[in-house]
């Protein structure tokens, strides 16, 4: 499931995968076109669609710099960050690491 960011979703706890991106941009609808599936194959990833137009504080905090820019955290840091991004199977390897890095964290 994917959340829209709306001022007072949680990013501070868990495995958090911030989704940056902005209407009509032609290469943040090619991530669009597969995050839906991704968020539903790792239900323990919460994927935050934040439209950068709308959440400068959000913008300058995490430094973006272009779009679509996906920001990792694990409990409020980053942990990895990926953009100009072309391929699920990019973004893939991103979530099962992020997957990974949570289940080592509890063993």
């Amino acid at each position: 499931m994917i959340v829209e960011y709306n001022g007072n979703t949680e990013l501070n706890s868990g495995k958090v995968v911030l989704w940056f991106s902005i209407p009509g941009c032609p290469p943040c609808r090619i991530v669009e076109s597969f995050m839906e599936e991704l968020s539903a194959e790792f239900p323990e990833i919460t994927v935050v669609h934040i439209n950068a137009e709308e959440w400068n504080d959000l913008v300058n905090r995490f430094d973006i710099l272009n779009v679509p820019t996906l920001v990792y955290l694990k409990d409020g840091e980053e942990v990895a960050r990926q953009n100009l991004i072309r391929r699920k199977e990019e973004v893939l390897i991103r979530f099962e690491g992020l997957k990974k890095l949570l289940d080592e964290t509890f063993k």
